[in-house]
C-alpha cells in the first residue's frame, strides 16, 4: 500500500479512537458542564468579581511608590532650595548680587513615598464587606447556570430520545401500511376489494410515509438543539440510545414549597446582592467622615544623576470633605435605593419560586396521570386492532374500519411515546424549581 495513504488511514483511526462518543444523558450532561459556552461565559464573571474583591483588599495594604527626575532651573528660591537639598551651600552663596541672579543649577531627584490610610470612617471594611458578597452572589449565580443548563441539556437530550423512539414507530407503522396496501392489491385482483379499498390503503401509506419523514425532521432538529447545548465539538460522537431516567425524592407540595426557599441558589444570589447593597450604604455613609492617613517619604538630591544627599519625612494626614455639591448626599439616597429595589426583587423572586414550584407539581402529576392513561390507551387500540383484523379476515369489517384502527393505534403509540418522556420533563422541571436539579439525579 502506498505510505502516505497509509499515513494519513492511521491518522484518521487514531483520530477516530480519541473521540469522544456521548450515548448517554449523563455523558450529556457531563460534557454541557465542561464546554457550554454561556457557561464559559458566566464564568468570566465569576473571575471578575474575584479580581475586583483581590482589588478591594489592596487598599488595607500601604501604597509605594517611586520616582525620578531631572529639574534644571534659574528661579532664586528654587535654585537656593535645590542647592540646600544637595547640601552644597556655601557663605559666597549669600551675597545680594548672587542671590538675585544665581544662574543655573541641575538636580536630579530619586524619591520614595509611602502612604498607608489609617481610618476612613468605616469605608474600606464596608467596601470588603460589599466586594465579598457580590463575590458570593456571582458564585451562587454561577451554580443556578449550571442548573439551567443541566435542565436544557436534560430536556433537549429526552426530546432528541423521544423524536428517536417515535421514528422507530412510524417505521413499523410504515411497514404495516406498506403490508395493508399489498394485501388489498391482492384481494382486488381475486375480486374480494373494490378499487375504492386499495386507494383507502394507498392514502393511509402515504400518510404514514409522510409522519415518518416529519419524525425523521423532528428527530434531526432536535438533534442540533442537543448540538449546541452541549458546544459539541465536530470530533465528538452524538447518539441518543441511552434512557433518560432521573432519581426523585418523594415530597409533598408543602415539602417543595418550604425546600424550593432554602436550596434556590438564584435567591441566595439575591440574598447576597441584598447584603452587598447594604454595605454599599455604610459605604456612602462613610463620606461624611474625617479619613487619616500615614505618610512617609525619602528623597535624594544631586547635581548628577547620583543617590546622594538623602532627606526623610513621616507624618500624618487628617483631611474631610466639607462640601461636594451634595454629591455626597445623593450617592447615600441612590445606595438607600438599591438596598430597597433589592428588597422587592427578593420578595417578587419568593412568589415566582412559589409559583414555578406550584405549577411543576402540577404538571408532574398531571404528566403521570397523561402516561398512565396514553399506555392504557395503546393497549386498547392495540386490542381493537387485533379484534377488527379478525373481523376483517372473516368479511366482517370493512378495508376503511381496518385502517382507521391502525391510524388509531400509530397515533395513540406516538402519544405514549411523548408521555413517557413528558414525565422525564416534568421531574427536571420540579428539580429546577426546588433548586435541588444536578447531574447526581441522573441514573
Amino acid at each position: 500500500m502506498n505510505k502516505p495513504l497509509l499515513l494519513t488511514l492511521l491518522l484518521m483511526t487514531a483520530g477516530s479512537a480519541n473521540a469522544v462518543e456521548i450515548s448517554s444523558l449523563r455523558q450529556g450532561v457531563d460534557y454541557a458542564l465542561a464546554h457550554n459556552r454561556m457557561l464559559a461565559m458566566d464564568n468570566s464573571s465569576v473571575d471578575q468579581s474575584r479580581a475586583n474583591q483581590d482589588l478591594v483588599k489592596s487598599q488595607f495594604m500601604p501604597r509605594l511608590d517611586l520616582s525620578t527626575g531631572v529639574v534644571r532651573t534659574d528661579a532664586p528660591g528654587r535654585f537656593f532650595g535645590t542647592k540646600l537639598n544637595q547640601q552644597r551651600i556655601k557663605a559666597a552663596d549669600f551675597t545680594p548680587a548672587f542671590l538675585n541672579n544665581p544662574g543655573f543649577i541641575n538636580n536630579y531627584q530619586t524619591r520614595l513615598n509611602i502612604n498607608m490610610p489609617l481610618y476612613q470612617g468605616g469605608a474600606m471594611w464596608a467596601g470588603k464587606e460589599q466586594a465579598d458578597h457580590d463575590v458570593e452572589a456571582s458564585e451562587l449565580q454561577h451554580e443556578y447556570m449550571q442548573q439551567q443548563i443541566v435542565f436544557q441539556t436534560i430536556h433537549a437530550y429526552t426530546r432528541a430520545r423521544q423524536a428517536k423512539a417515535a421514528i422507530q414507530a412510524m417505521q413499523a407503522a410504515v411497514n404495516a401500511a406498506e403490508k395493508r396496501y399489498q394485501d388489498t392489491l391482492v384481494l382486488e385482483k381475486r375480486g374480494v376489494l373494490i378499487a375504492s379499498d386499495v386507494m383507502d390503503a394507498r392514502v393511509h401509506l402515504l400518510r404514514s410515509e409522510l409522519k415518518f419523514k416529519q419524525a425523521n425532521n423532528i428527530y434531526a432538529h432536535t438533534l442540533e438543539l442537543l448540538q449546541r447545548v452541549l458546544a459539541l465539538d465536530s470530533d465528538a460522537r452524538l447518539n441518543v440510545d441511552g434512557e433518560p431516567e432521573l432519581a426523585t425524592a418523594q415530597m409533598t407540595l408543602a415539602e417543595a414549597l418550604e425546600k424550593s426557599l432554602q436550596q434556590r441558589v438564584d435567591l441566595k444570589a439575591m440574598e447576597a446582592s441584598y447584603r452587598a447593597s447594604k454595605a454599599g450604604v455604610d459605604a456612602s455613609k462613610a463620606t461624611f467622615l474625617p479619613r487619616v492617613d500615614l505618610v512617609a517619604g525619602q528623597e535624594w538630591n544631586a547635581s548628577t544623576p547620583a543617590l546622594k544627599n538623602r532627606n526623610s519625612m513621616i507624618g500624618a494626614t487628617v483631611s474631610m470633605n466639607l462640601f461636594s455639591g451634595g454629591a455626597d448626599r445623593a450617592r447615600l439616597r441612590a445606595s438607600r435605593a438599591k438596598e430597597m429595589n433589592m428588597a422587592y426583587k427578593i420578595s417578587d423572586l419568593k412568589q415566582q419560586i412559589h409559583n414555578e414550584v406550584t405549577q411543576a407539581w402540577r404538571m408532574l402529576d398531571e404528566s403521570k396521570i397523561s402516561d398512565a392513561s396514553e399506555r392504557e390507551a395503546l393497549k386498547q387500540s392495540e386490542e381493537s386492532l387485533r379484534i377488527k383484523s379478525l373481523r376483517y379476515q372473516q368479511g366482517l369489517a370493512k378495508t376503511s374500519d381496518l385502517l382507521d384502527a391502525q391510524l388509531q393505534v400509530d397515533t395513540t403509540r406516538l402519544a405514549s411515546i411523548r408521555a413517557k418522556y413528558d414525565v422525564t420533563i416534568a421531574k427536571a422541571v420540579l428539580q429546577l424549581a426546588v433548586g435541588t436539579l444536578n447531574e447526581k439525579i441522573i441514573q
